[in-house]
């Protein structure tokens, strides 16, 4: 059986994604992925970085800033580059 889940993969562009505000999207690169956790630094600004759990809903891997139910997230689908 293949592995359809979206995955992050290291040198990809992403954009993050705030439920209370559409309109902010910043953008993150992946400089590491290991089995159960993903690196991301803030695009153009290295010196902001994420290092969080991989979380896998409908077959695509997502992070989330912080532990309230509007946190900001990262989708592996949301490629800008």
């Amino acid at each position: 059986m293949e592995n359809l889940t979206t995955q992050f993969e290291e040198g990809n562009i992403y954009q993050m994604s705030f439920i209370g505000d559409s309109e902010l999207k910043p953008q993150f690169i992946c400089v590491k992925r290991t089995a159960k956790t993903v690196t991301l630094e803030r695009f153009k600004s290295p010196s902001d970085s994420l290092t969080r759990r991989i979380k896998i809903y409908r077959g695509i891997e997502y992070i989330v800033e912080g532990n309230y139910s509007m946190a900001p997230s990262i989708h592996s689908d949301k490629v800008v580059g």
